[in-house]
């Protein structure tokens, strides 16, 4: 599903210019009349004891909507053209939860500048919505598990999941686990618990509501649906941040329209950018078919597997003990402590050698770990269905907006 949208849309040209020094000023615009909230960067006292304030600037602020609010920012007095930012989850917007929703770029972009005309009508009619630009999507699928319980073990153990440049962020929590660097201009993934987040944000929303929050309110209304609660249970979402260079590296228009389009020409868009983004991630979890619980299982994976296999079709008894000892040691000191005492070669090669044999990297990885002996049915467990992503009984939202760009 669309779960979040970043949208950059400039002023027409007609309002701004830009001076000798490569600086864009607006022309015959008065800031303070576009009516958005200032602040300012530096504060004096004159002379006369007045006080003037300089370098103002527009802070971020929240538009109201029927649900949650809506992030919107005016950027001017820059070396780039003015544009304003607006940034939502397009599911919030349209439903009031993202615990399920649609991949509609469309609908969620429109819902997003309607509201915007509705908060800011004289400046939402200033801006060339023909240039908008698409400056990141959150693309979530989920995976399913039986109860809460299992989720967080599927969690704890995706904690230490990494697999060439993905890996895994400082950044973690107790129901959320992050990789990619925060400052990365391509993309960002995550991992989190639905149904932690969602009793979390319940009880905020509960809060806000007694203290006469209208769109809480209305919130509360829609998160206290039992079948919508219970949907939550055992929910997995991966979550992908994938940024505006990263789609362009993947010759995918960043322009609203051009991006509207090209989605109307490949309907699963946003699976199939999703499924590229995540690949190296999932596929340190690929690899493990059977269940290994003891050391007899082990040695028998390794010479059954060909890589053990001479030029003469003989199995190397050698390289057989060789594997068997290597993974002992894994199992022993841990996957990163091998990784410093074997060279680079070495160690590539071993971990080659041992996913040959069926061990996926993400489960050498954890093997060192108690609980290792609950690890092969998780990684089972993180299946992705495409075709589940949706409650029986759910209904598309129906916009208020029409296009009004």
């Amino acid at each position: 599903m669309l779960d979040h949208l970043r949208i950059h849309i400039p002023f027409e040209s007609s309002f701004f210019q830009v001076d000798s020094e490569g600086r864009f000023f607006f022309v015959d615009v008065d800031i303070h009349k576009i009516e958005v909230p200032l602040a300012s960067r530096s504060v004096h006292k004159n002379d006369d004891g007045s006080i003037s304030a300089s370098a103002l600037f527009h802070p971020y602020e929240s538009l109201a909507t029927n649900y949650t609010g809506m992030a919107m920012k005016v950027f001017f007095d820059s070396y780039t053209p003015p544009y304003v930012e607006i940034k939502a989850s397009p599911a919030k917007l349209l439903q009031g939860h993202n615990v399920f929703g649609l991949d509609d770029i469309e609908q969620g972009a429109f819902e997003m500048i309607g509201y915007l005309h509705e908060a800011y009508p004289s400046l939402a009619c200033m801006l060339d919505y023909q240039l908008a630009e698409v400056m990141h999507i959150d693309v979530t699928y989920s995976a399913r598990v039986k109860d809460q319980n299992t989720a967080h073990k599927v969690l704890d153990f995706m904690s230490r999941v990494s697999n060439g440049q993905t890996r895994l962020s400082n950044k973690k929590f107790d129901t959320s686990v992050y990789w990619g660097g925060k400052n990365s201009r391509l993309v960002n993934h995550k991992c989190y618990l639905k149904h932690d987040e969602f009793i979390a944000q319940f009880e905020e929303y509960k809060a806000l509501a007694k203290k006469n929050d209208k769109s809480a309110q209305r919130v509360i209304e829609v998160m206290s649906n039992q079948n919508l609660i219970n949907w939550t249970v055992g929910l997995i979402r991966f979550e992908s941040r994938l940024k505006k260079r990263w789609l362009e590296r993947n010759n995918i228009p960043t322009n609203l329209f051009q991006l509207i389009q090209f989605q109307k020409d490949h309907p699963n868009l946003l699976q199939t950018l999703w499924t590229q983004a995540t690949s190296k991630l999932f596929d340190a979890l690929r690899g493990q078919t059977m269940k290994i619980t003891d050391d007899a299982s082990v040695l028998q994976a390794i010479e059954t597997s060909d890589i053990v296999i001479t030029n003469s079709g003989k199995v190397s008894q050698t390289r057989v003990r060789n594997l068997f000892s290597a993974f002992l040691l894994i199992r022993e000191k841990g996957l990163d402590e091998i990784h410093r005492t074997y060279s680079k070669t070495a160690f590539y090669k071993l971990v080659s050698d041992l996913c040959a044999c069926g061990f996926s990297k993400a489960y050498l990885q954890n093997l060192h770990d108690e609980k290792s002996k609950n690890i092969i049915p998780f990684i089972k467990l993180v299946d992705i269905d495409f075709n589940q992503q949706l409650p029986d009984w759910y209904e598309k939202p129906v916009s208020q907006f029409n296009n009004v760009a």
